[in-house]
């Protein structure tokens, strides 16, 4: 179709008066004064409010704003240190991009303004349809993790191009991730088997794959959806002879003969249910492929218990207080008691091993809010009717666990002595989006070392300077209500005596039912006292808690102390 000289005329005009817009000089100011008294003021009331909040006494360097420029000394002092070398410019780099990135997020998520403005902002969206960047609202009051559908949707996650991909997109001041999960899954069983272990890999699918149908009413009731590498992954492990478990037919199994969920509606999780139906299933597989030697274990009792809840994914929306339009959920778990009444504890001479991630610590950590000691490892204990040691850890399920076993073996703890089997746990979202860097497997002699430890019971009130401290993630923003952070301690002094010591990795609380912890808000330079107690008494209530890690790896070595701060 040919267009007319009147078209061309009027097209001609538009760019020209495009072109030419004017805005007479008052408007124009009163615009300008408008935005600036905007941003000026967002960034006042921010300030004050925090200065506030701190104390009228404190500083201002103490303020977020402010953070950075007290640690650019010590980024320059490590560039110093390098010679000036390209390794240094290039570390001290992303060093600051690091730190310019958390000090963002770290006013944008506690600045007054927004955070009075974002749970209102919220429900304006939610009432709309839309959620937000970690969750998508699904039909009949269902909520579905954004990352876990990004997992199911997306491209193959073993095509060359989506593996290059995630290395090319990789944050600059972030080690690119390692993709391809074929790869360091056939390396985990090689080191195993040297040490006479077999590996038995346990996918979890996660909701969107098993429930796709409460996302969108375009599936049939019953349809499962998988990432279109999944069965290809599968097909190559068992190929290259890896012991894999079927827990997707499994769950679609359980969903067909109950016709309920095997998903909890406002969580990223299985049902008990669910997860009970996986465990005999795993059970059976486990007993007719192993010979156990032990026969000392003592069955252990069970309690029904009923625990109401609502889910990781609703936390995450941050709406106003005085509205929940998602209501709780109510399930019924079976807790694994001991014959006096205690809670189930690992046994770190059993020869099953299980290393996994939230979903083998829901029902099992209070902290989750779905009660303890009724997790995906006790269960499997009760109905292999053995005890089982475990290495579980929230979140990171591609790296986190098998990090913690190298670790391990490295401190000469020997986590794989008389173990017959690894049984590997992890969501089928890592797949797609986690980080499958290789970890050895070497047995070392333990070394001494100049880091405080503390013996189980003992504790110390201490004084000391923050080296370096591992990142925190938003509140809201995982789907997790609880971390822990590390940190590097240095020039430490004890309040009680005169004894001095030098440096110490502590773990602190940062983050408790999605609300950041004074730790959270730990920078480097920042002179802080705290109450230390042994990693030991703490480590069986936190050490399934999603934590980050000091990047030095010599520092991930040191055996860490418990840390409690002590408010001024």
């Amino acid at each position: 179709m040919k267009t007319t000289a009147k078209e061309c005329a009027r097209v001609q005009q538009a760019h020209a008066e495009v072109g030419v817009t004017a805005i007479r000089p008052r408007p124009a100011a009163c615009f300008v004064a408008v935005w600036l008294l905007l941003v000026v003021g967002v960034l006042v009331t921010d300030h004050i409010v925090e200065w506030q909040k701190q104390g009228r006494d404190s500083s201002i360097s103490s303020l977020r704003s402010f953070a950075l420029v007290g640690e650019l000394s010590e980024i320059v002092q490590g560039l110093w240190a390098q010679g000036l070398s390209a390794a240094g410019w290039i570390s001290a780099n992303r060093r600051l991009l690091k730190d310019i990135r958390q000090t963002e997020d770290d006013i944008e998520e506690q600045g007054a303004v927004a955070s009075w403005l974002r749970p209102w902002a919220q429900a304006g969206l939610l009432m709309t349809g839309v959620g937000n960047e970690k969750v998508y609202p699904g039909r009949d009051s269902w909520l579905f993790y954004r990352p876990d559908v990004d997992s199911v949707t997306g491209p193959g996650f073993l095509t060359r191009q989506q593996q290059d991909k995630r290395i090319r997109t990789a944050a600059e001041w972030e080690d690119p991730p390692w993709p391809d999960p074929v790869r360091t899954i056939l390396d985990f069983q090689d080191q195993l088997s040297e040490r006479g272990v077999k590996l038995l890999v346990v996918p979890t699918p996660v909701k969107p794959e098993l429930a796709p149908e409460k996302l969108s009413s375009r599936v049939s009731v019953g349809g499962a959806v998988h990432n279109v590498s999944y069965q290809l992954f599968v097909d190559r492990l068992r190929e290259a002879g890896v012991w894999v478990a079927d827990v997707a037919g499994w769950l679609e199994e359980y969903q067909r003969r109950t016709g309920k969920s095997a998903y909890l509606r406002t969580d990223t999780h299985w049902t008990p249910a669910a997860m009970e139906w996986v465990c005999r299933k795993l059970s059976g597989e486990l007993n007719g492929r192993v010979s156990w030697s032990r026969s000392d274990f003592v069955l252990p009792a069970t309690e029904p218990s009923s625990m109401t809840n609502q889910g990781d994914i609703a936390a995450m929306l941050d709406l106003p207080e005085t509205w929940k339009p998602y209501p709780q959920q109510t399930v019924t778990i079976e807790r694994i008691l001991g014959n006096d009444g205690s809670m189930w504890k690992a046994d770190m001479n059993a020869e099953l091993l299980v290393l996994g991630d939230s979903f083998s610590n829901i029902y099992s950590l209070d902290a989750m809010g779905w009660g303890n000691s009724a997790g995906f490892v006790e269960q499997l204990s009760y109905v292999l009717g053995q005890p089982v040691d475990r290495i579980v850890r929230n979140d990171q399920g591609a790296s986190a666990t098998r990090r913690l076993l190298s670790r391990e073996l490295a401190r000469g703890r020997d986590r794989l002595a008389g173990k017959k089997v690894v049984l590997y746990q992890f969501a089928n979202r890592e797949l797609a989006l986690g980080d499958w860097r290789l970890f050895p497997l070497e047995l070392k002699a333990a070394e001494p070392s100049v880091f405080l430890t503390l013996a189980p019971g003992e504790q110390l009130h201490v004084r000391g300077l923050v080296r370096e401290i591992s990142s925190v993630p938003r509140p809201g923003s995982v789907p997790y209500r609880d971390h822990v952070v590390s940190v590097h301690l240095v020039d430490i002094s004890s309040k009680d005596d005169p004894e001095s010591f030098s440096e110490a990795v502590v773990f602190l609380r940062s983050m408790v039912n999605n609300t950041w912890t004074g730790a959270a808000r730990l920078r480097p330079g920042d002179e802080i006292e705290l109450t230390l107690r042994s990693w030991d008494d703490m480590a069986g209530k936190m050490d399934g808690l999603n934590r980050s890690e000091l990047e030095d790896l010599d520092l991930q070595l040191q055996q860490p102390v418990w840390g409690e701060l002590e408010e001024k």
